[in-house]
């Protein structure tokens, strides 16, 4: 039996939930200890459906009922313990770019790969069943500089304001666009604010071209024109920014924070880069993640350059900067992407996320250990993403409305 068919052979014991111990312990050890990246590239084919001669053609109703069986969640105690297939750091850019909507995770548990296309960010979402809380879509209010107010996930498309010399259009669900007329105005600068609610996104086109995606729970403050020597912006909640690149002009982020209880703030100034900052207030750390490009973080008196796969994270409490190589950027932009990726986070810092992407209250009935380690689809009922979490036999999830009861 050729390599090929082997691992297409172990591939659909795994999805099955029918692979031996043995058979789980085969398949990651090929994964492993393959430094080319061949293998990594052979499992990517195979669960883009392109099996190698020789083996079982893709069966779309078939692979639909192996996705909804494990979503479902509904033989967790054949599941081997102790036994993780691990993807290496550097070959992850295949699973997000195609592969996966749902990895069951961690600890002591097994990581499954669901063949399955990744989600669009701003795709249609699974319709939750009764007793069940949908996924956030796209929801935003947009304020415009004269304290008119405007509901996007009710409005129609096409265009919405005149601001100045600038047109305020929604060409499609979720996306907002600014296109400023003429250049070189002196008239009074106007500033408008995007706001997001939990279980909210948007994207926004500025008027120099530069894209930001807005996470749930965010505030964008931005001018409908940039008119002076650099482009400036305020930001609360998370966003994603693809910056417009123009060196006479540089772009800047101001980050919005409290730190115990005050107001507090952190700059990040751009040329043309692709980067993510988050800077919730019930996070601990600000955290800003480069991707392309080059960014300089400012706060209390110090200074990071960032180059791409670094990022910097400001301690609230202690008010310290510090910089970080080799940081996961993939994890930091999987909401952008379409995903909740967990890496290794405790149960606080994941039903955080879940919190605010589905605009629940987490009530905890009893502290619990466990930690999280996969990627989970953002556009499926919540009951869907507590199954997966359940599977490490660590927590328990009961839903009451908006609530989610938490217990051992």
């Amino acid at each position: 039996m050729s390599i090929q068919d082997r691992l297409a052979y172990l591939l659909q014991q795994a999805v099955r939930q029918t692979a031996t111990v043995a058979e789980l312990q085969e398949l990651s050890d090929l994964v492993q200890a393959d430094q080319s990246g061949d293998t990594a590239r052979l499992v990517e084919m195979l669960l883009r459906k392109d099996l190698p001669p020789g083996t079982a053609e893709y069966d779309e109703t078939y692979w639909d009922q192996v996705a909804n069986n494990i979503l479902a969640a509904d033989r967790p105690e054949e599941m081997p313990a102790g036994n993780v297939i691990p993807i290496p750091q550097r070959r992850r850019g295949w699973m997000a770019a195609a592969v996966i909507t749902g990895a069951v995770l961690l600890s002591g548990g097994a990581y499954w790969l669901l063949q399955k296309p990744a989600p669009a960010p701003l795709a249609a979402v699974t319709p939750a069943p009764a007793h069940d809380v949908a996924p956030g879509g796209n929801k935003a209010v947009l304020i415009l500089a004269d304290g008119t107010q405007m509901s996007l996930d009710s409005t129609a498309n096409g265009l919405l304001a005149q601001q100045g010399n600038t047109k305020v259009s929604k060409p499609g669900a979720g996306q907002l666009t600014y296109t400023q007329q003429t250049a070189g105005s002196t008239a009074l600068t106007q500033y408008n604010t995007l706001r997001t609610p939990r279980g909210g996104q948007f994207q926004v086109t500025l008027p120099d071209g530069t894209k930001v995606w807005l996470n749930a729970a965010s505030t964008l403050k931005y001018p409908t024109a940039f008119t002076g020597t650099s482009r400036l912006v305020e930001l609360s909640g998370e966003a994603y920014f693809e910056v417009a690149a123009n060196a006479a002009k540089p772009f800047r982020v101001n980050v919005l924070t409290h730190t115990n209880g005050s107001p507090d703030s952190m700059q990040v100034a751009v040329l043309g880069t692709h980067f993510n900052i988050m800077a919730y207030e019930d996070e601990q750390q600000v955290k800003t993640t480069l991707l392309e490009g080059a960014v300089r973080v400012n706060s209390h008196g110090s200074s990071k350059q960032l180059r791409p796969g670094q990022g910097a994270s400001l301690d609230k409490q202690q008010r310290t900067l510090t910089l970080q190589d080799n940081t996961n950027t993939e994890e930091a932009v999987a909401w952008k992407n379409g995903f909740i990726q967990l890496e290794g986070n405790d149960i606080t810092s994941a039903m955080r996320l879940i919190a605010r992407w589905y605009d629940v209250e987490v009530v905890y009935k009893a502290p619990v250990a466990a930690h999280f380690r996969g990627i989970i689809p953002r556009n499926v009922p919540v009951s869907q993403v507590l199954k997966m979490m359940e599977l490490t036999g660590e927590v328990h999830f009961e839903i009451k409305g908006k609530q989610l009861i938490v217990s051992p």
